[in-house]
């Protein structure tokens, strides 16, 4: 679902005049090591994009192992396609363009050379963000080292060329990513072909530094040629000119998707206190709390080229990530489910100013209902988006969550997470298996004297078919006389009733007779989301039966006067006080009722 992003924030790229490599090769891995290590403005970040104008044929392997042995451990570095000819390397040499693996592909279908003077071509090149679908993850880099030196013609010739980049920008795409990156050699802002590249047609630069003027010692902070004020293999004459630009299009300074981090422009280790000067010359605080570090980094720039690199940093686009809460595989009918997706930012990254908001929306279909929105937190934080599931009738509740993003360009910016839970129909406890009865009357007769008496009632699980819920007994009280539950309880029932065994302890001391008792029978749905419990009511009449002894005469359960005044009263004749069986009630019947006193 998701695409493995690198874990980096935000993108730097990097232009960078090598001077054809005639500068000192280990200074120069020094410099391209400052570059990735650099934190003046934000974190370290290994470099994303370099552009390396004057790069002949002879100097594109070295570069590429110099540009490897810098880099840190686990990034490596991709050549885009590189053209060249004759004519430019015999002009200091051609562009070219180096990615961070991983991070970006190159659509070789994008890149085209132009001629833009000086017997040099600039290239453009496409690359497309790696873990992006959208086309506004695409960046269009152009690389241009346009024609040297002062004079109209020179400057006639450096405008036709930026006629030329401008023109083939403006048949790209609107809305299209597009950096211009090289050295233009050009002297002030009011030169024709800055004019041409910042202003009219469909993209026009924007120069992260403004276009004012840039020249003189209060605009050093912008100069980029020549790091060095003694002439040698390297052109001198100190830190003075603002030959290296690093322009942008709209799309790429709407803060979102693709954009520009404001404020992040600069020469690596101009500290802005090197005005036609060498910039190695005393201290130099680029780094204001660590000047021994800034003065390394001086000496490295004053041997490795006759330019410093111009750094600029792009937040990434959005990322998303979006999962669904477990849920449950079984509830029942009316449980309250919540569908949680649970969505982050997952552009990865160690700089929160590099990595574009996520904007984010939640919706369901079919039996997922509800919405909800919210910002994404960059990854590992998460945000839960809450919808319900409906489980009004029994059934498969399924459906679709949505989860969604208007961030531009974000990878990922549809999630679809299917839902799929069984709906049970609650259990229906009855003490009858053909019919919903909730209240029993029960007659329980049993003879005097029993220990213990008891009796087996009978539960079912009325309707139960399918996935319905099974109905769990989980026990009784009793009201009138002290029953207790001696088997059935914990049992579940289905299709098949169950019997509750109710037992009287107390039965053995009972006197004949009618005794009424109140059972409540407790019952419960499965332990499964939604679960109801229940109670059923048994009205229970209990019949004790007299004893069986001949002298009990009026059975109940005891021999004494009550019985005395029913034989008295057959005196003479038959009757139930003919003890002895003679036929006749008497003397003899009345001595074995007094032996049986009591």
């Amino acid at each position: 679902m998701l695409a493995c992003f690198p874990a980096a924030a935000q993108l730097r790229v990097v232009t960078y005049n090598i001077s054809a490599l005639e500068g000192n090769a280990s200074l120069l891995q020094a410099v391209f090591t400052a570059c990735h290590a650099d934190d003046r403005i934000g974190p370290a970040q290994p470099i994303d994009i370099i552009c390396f104008q004057e790069c002949p044929q002879a100097a594109v392997g070295p570069l590429g192992n110099l540009l490897a042995a810098s880099a840190p451990a686990g990034v490596t570095y991709t050549r885009a396609t590189y053209t060249t000819s004759s004519s430019e390397d015999g002009a200091t040499g051609a562009q070219a363009l180096f990615y961070r693996t991983g991070r970006f592909t190159e659509i070789a279908s994008g890149h085209v050379d132009l001629s833009t003077g000086g017997s040099r071509n600039s290239d453009r090149w496409l690359l497309q963000l790696t873990g992006y679908s959208s086309t506004a993850a695409r960046l269009y880099v152009y690389s241009s080292h346009l024609k040297a030196s002062t004079g109209s013609a020179n400057e006639s010739e450096r405008l036709a060329g930026a006629t030329t980049l401008r023109n083939n920008a403006d048949t790209l795409p609107a809305g299209s990513n597009i950096i211009f990156l090289g050295d233009y050699n050009m002297y002030t802002n009011t030169e024709s072909g800055y004019v041409k590249m910042t202003t009219g047609g469909v993209h026009p630069g924007i120069d992260p530094w403004g276009t004012a003027n840039w020249t003189g010692a209060s605009n050093a902070i912008k100069h980029t040629q020549s790091p060095l004020l003694t002439s040698t293999n390297l052109v001198g004459g100190g830190v003075d000119d603002r030959f290296d630009l690093h322009l942008f299009t709209a799309a790429l300074n709407d803060g979102v998707g693709l954009a520009y981090v404001p404020g992040t422009v600069r020469t690596l280790g101009n500290d802005g206190n090197h005005f036609d000067i060498a910039i190695n010359t005393g201290n130099n605080s680029y780094y204001p709390s660590n000047i021994a570090r800034g003065n390394a980094l001086a000496d490295a720039l004053f041997g490795a080229s006759d330019h410093m690199p111009v750094i600029m940093e792009y937040q990434v686009p959005a990322a998303m990530s979006a999962t669904l809460q477990a849920l449950p595989p079984r509830v029942l009918v009316g449980a309250a489910v919540p569908v949680r997706a649970v969505v982050s930012n997952v552009a990865q990254g160690v700089w929160a100013a590099g990595i574009d908001d996520l904007p984010f929306s939640v919706s369901g279909s079919q039996f997922v209902v509800g919405s909800a929105s919210g910002q994404a937190p960059l990854s590992p934080a998460t945000v839960i988006g809450q919808l319900a599931l409906n489980t009004s009738s029994a059934g498969i509740a399924s459906g679709i969550v949505t989860v969604s993003t208007t961030a531009q360009a974000a990878a990922n910016a549809s999630i679809q997470l299917p839902v799929s839970v069984q709906v049970s129909a609650h259990a229906n406890p009855s003490f009858s298996t053909t019919a919903d009865q909730d209240t029993r009357a029960l007659a329980w007769t049993f003879p005097a004297g029993t220990a213990n008496a008891e009796i087996d009632v009978p539960i079912a699980n009325i309707g139960f078919a399918g996935t319905a819920s099974l109905l769990v007994l989980d026990g009784i009280t009793s009201s009138g006389q002290p029953i207790s539950a001696v088997g059935g309880i914990g049992a579940q029932v289905g299709a098949t009733p169950v019997a509750i065994r109710l037992r009287l302890p107390a039965s053995a001391a009972m006197l004949p007779g009618s005794y009424p008792a109140t059972v409540q029978v407790q019952s419960s749905d499965e332990n499964l989301p939604g679960r109801q419990s229940y109670s059923g009511t048994i009205n229970v009449t209990i019949t004790v039966e007299g004893a069986s002894r001949p002298e009990d005469i009026n059975h109940d359960g005891i021999v004494d006067g009550g019985d005395l005044a029913v034989l008295l009263s057959q005196w003479g004749g038959p009757g139930e006080a003919d003890i002895d069986g003679s036929g006749t009630v008497d003397g003899s019947d009345l001595g074995m009722l007094l032996s049986a006193w009591g």
